[in-house]
């Protein structure tokens, strides 16, 4: 096996059935799975394991069919030649059938044998090879699952795991950013054939005396500008019918199914590019874009996705009247395909078709923009969720917006999808008119959950828009049509209604939430909750993405590693897990501390923790390992919460002993001790330049202090209750601190004096800056979305 080579969970499974099927007649194993994805080379690795080399010996036989042989006499040919190299016998057949007899006779008489037929396109390749044989074990690899007899084992091989595609891409390279290499494993898919050529073009590149790092970034923009083909040799020339030549470039594997395609085939492939990601892509929606681009009917194009399944060049499922899905990889080398000319001119044909089939429409009122359609009728919903998208890459904006912001599309996507549909329809076209409605309808969205009868949420949605100078004369127009009636009308302006600082309000954990943290791109966040559980948030939709459970009890703090890839939580159970962001799994668990953890901080650069405890103690643990470095002791109450300096050579941590101590994390001696808080502290900031920090505590007060002199430079009151959190802000410019009397004060650091006042239904115990001076909180009646308006 090459250096390169990465084992993998189908390596182990299919020598374990190839060396349980020694004495069975015809057990065929398939590695089944598009060009590309590793079956040769893990068909390779399984003749190469030490538990199949001790059960057949040297008695392991491969051979490559390949596209080029079809018909009876080149199959035959190839049944004969396969005999030849197995057992010397130089007899020749015609007839396959009548070769593929004779081998298997042949084979009765020889002790056990693997056989390897790799590359089989078709069943009359494989049929010949499945005669006889009593202690022959056939291991096929194939694209066509279906070709193999009934009771063969298979083995599907798809994308490669996270840690397998890191080890493929960045085999024999320097170092590369974390952020770099999680971004070449999204772009590639995992595909086993791109990671391997990604991985050669940057060490070619790099044997010349270029950056590894900036030679990656210069591929990562490649592929993401031009497809999975970026990576392939423009210079070379591939002989198709070679499997291993194909398996030397993107381009050639696809090409070598789709030239196998009836005339056009390829073509209405490559059409199917414009359709989105990871979706199941209905086969009639498919049938309307080929018959008006080809003139193909329903059953022809059903035959011709049934041709491209066999290919595995997608899936189909039949339920559903039917339904198809891309791979990540051959969706983005059909789209580099197509180019920009290419995606525009297929989108408006797909749009013009739909909008053939609904009547047309008139705007509700005079000022709103014309929709053409009546869109809101459709029925699929594949279209519902992404006729916007098809609309914007077809150039027709101005449509997408008139759709998007008219009442009715609004309603229809409110039933079907709930409040986030319509506010990410809005949200895909960044303009001066559509932004301030996707904020009018974030603003509300915690509101517009499910309720009996269905249709009273249209009146809810009604009622909280009736004032938006964009909604309201829609809204007017629809209570005067008689179809609509009868429906409630907003008499006066509502008394709860939002203030225009509040992004958003997203709903739910089932209790308090006690920590959140916003991703370094500010795309998502985190929050913990008292409920036990974690949830990531996307931040443009405001959907819960993911759930963490795991900790038996409330979850105190949630933290998130530098590059956003991992999260630190710690609860009243007494632990601390660390969670893949990706997979949300738990990947280890920290257990020393002999009470509640009270607080978790990661360093700046990802390699260590500390954590705080009721057990009155500071633990510091390896990331890596896992185990706990150093115990810093002499708080003499419980110690509530920890920061890291970022230099990583000092944290700092708060108690309810009503001190803050300053630590070296070097010798784990405490530095400073700083008094001055008459209560119980209970949060703690560290600037970004490493020379102030702030404080909160049950005293209502926040204070600033001088790190090197340990003097207290400022006390800020205002709360009337606990202050639960304080934050500085990434540009160190402001501060904002969260407070049990339900507000949230944002202060200029160099003129306090310059306060902004954000207030909250019920306690706040957490806020957390994000970019763009956006602030998350965090409380007893959920989590709030504000942006700090300058």
């Amino acid at each position: 096996m090459p250096d390169w080579f990465v084992d993998r969970d189908q390596t182990r499974t299919a020598v374990a059935a190839v060396c349980r099927g020694g004495s069975a007649v015809g057990i065929t194993t398939s590695l089944s799975g598009a060009g590309g994805f590793g079956k040769t080379t893990l068909t390779s690795a399984v003749c190469a394991h030490k538990r199949v080399r001790r059960r057949f010996r040297s008695r392991t036989y491969v051979v490559t069919i390949g596209r080029d042989v079809r018909g009876h006499a080149a199959v035959a040919a190839k049944v004969a030649e396969a005999t030849r190299f197995i057992t010397g016998d130089t007899t020749e057949y015609d007839d396959p059938d009548l070769a593929g007899a004779h081998l298997g006779r042949l084979l009765d008489q020889r002790p056990r044998t693997l056989l390897v037929l790799d590359d089989v396109w078709e069943r009359e390749q494989l049929e010949p090879f499945l005669r006889g044989g009593r202690r022959c074990v056939r291991l096929v690899t194939t694209r066509d699952p279906d070709l193999l007899p009934s009771g063969s084992h298979r083995i599907h091989v798809d994308h490669m795991s996270s840690a397998q595609a890191k080890a493929v891409l960045t085999w024999n390279l320097p170092p590369l950013p974390d952020s770099t290499v999680s971004a070449l494993l999204r772009v590639t898919g995992r595909w086993a054939l791109l990671l391997r050529l990604t991985n050669r073009l940057i060490a070619e590149q790099c044997a010349g005396g270029a950056d590894a790092t900036a030679t990656a970034e210069r591929i990562l923009h490649r592929l993401g500008d031009t497809g999975p083909a970026a990576v392939d040799d423009p210079n070379a020339t591939w002989n198709l019918d070679d499997p291993r030549q194909r398996n030397q470039a993107v381009k050639a594997s696809i090409e070598a199914a789709t030239t196998l395609l009836p005339p056009g085939g390829p073509d209405r492939f490559t059409e199917l590019g414009i359709f989105a990601e990871d979706e199941s892509i209905p086969v009639p929606l498919i049938a309307r874009l080929w018959q008006a681009s080809r003139g193909l009917t329903e059953d022809r194009t059903r035959t011709l996705c049934r041709d491209l399944e066999r290919l595995s060049l997608l899936t189909l499922d039949p339920a559903d009247a039917g339904t198809i899905s891309l791979h990540d990889v051959i969706r983005d080398y059909l789209r580099a395909e197509l180019g920009t000319a290419g995606l525009a001119r297929t989108n408006d044909l797909l749009v013009q078709t739909v909008a053939a089939t609904l009547p047309a429409a008139r705007p509700l009122a005079p000022t709103h923009p014309d929709p053409e359609r009546a869109w809101w009728h459709l029925t699929d919903g594949y279209l519902l969720d992404h006729l916007i998208d098809h609309l914007l890459a077809a150039d027709r904006t101005p449509l997408a917006e008139a759709v998007a912001s008219d009442l009715r599309w609004i309603e229809t996507r409110l039933l079907q999808r709930g409040p986030t549909a319509p506010f990410s329809d809005l949200t895909r076209m960044d303009t001066p008119h559509a932004r301030p409605l996707a904020h009018s309808l974030a603003q509300t969205a915690h509101l517009l959950t499910p309720t009996e009868p269905t249709h009273a949420l249209t009146g809810v949605l009604h009622n909280r828009l009736d004032t938006h100078p964009h909604w309201q004369p829609q809204i007017t127009a629809h209570h005067h049509d008689p179809v609509q009636l009868p429906c409630l009308a907003t008499q006066w302006p509502l008394p709860d209604a939002p203030a225009p600082e509040l992004q958003r309000t997203l709903t739910g954990h089932t209790s308090p939430v006690r920590s959140l943290v916003i991703a370094p791109d500010g795309t998502w966040l985190a929050t913990a909750s008292n409920d036990g559980t974690v949830r990531l948030w996307d931040r443009v939709s405001g959907t819960c993405t993911a759930t963490l459970t795991g900790h038996t009890g409330p979850v105190r703090k949630v933290v998130m590693s530098p590059d956003g890839t991992w999260l630190a939580t710690n609860g009243d159970d007494g632990t601390v897990r660390l969670w893949d962001r990706v997979s949300g799994t738990c990947t280890a668990t920290l257990t020393g501390h002999t009470d509640t953890v009270g607080s978790v901080a990661i360093a700046p650069d990802g390699t260590w923790l500390a954590t705080t405890s009721h057990d009155e103690t500071v633990r510091l643990w390896d990331r890596v390992s896992g185990t706990c470095t150093a115990t810093l002791t002499g708080h003499t109450d419980t110690v509530g919460s920890v920061a890291i300096a970022p230099d990583s050579t000092w944290l700092a941590t708060t108690s309810h002993d009503e001190t803050v101590r300053l630590w070296d994390r070097v010798s784990g001696t405490c530095t400073a001790t700083l008094t001055g808080h008459t209560g119980p502290v209970g949060s703690v900031a560290i600037a970004p330049d490493g020379t102030w920090l702030a404080t909160s505590s049950h005293d209502e007060s926040v204070r600033l202090w001088d790190r090197v002199s340990g003097a207290c430079t400022a006390t800020l009151t205002g709360h009337t209750d606990t202050v639960g959190s304080v934050v500085i802000a990434p540009d160190g410019t402001w501060l904002a601190t969260s407070s049990h009397d339900g507000t949230v004060r944002i202060q200029n650091v160099n003129d306090p004096g310059i306060v902004a006042i954000a207030r909250a239904e019920g306690p706040l115990f957490s806020c957390a800056w994000g970019a763009a001076h956006e602030l998350a909180v965090g409380g007893e009646r959920g989590l709030y979305l504000y942006k700090l308006l300058i």
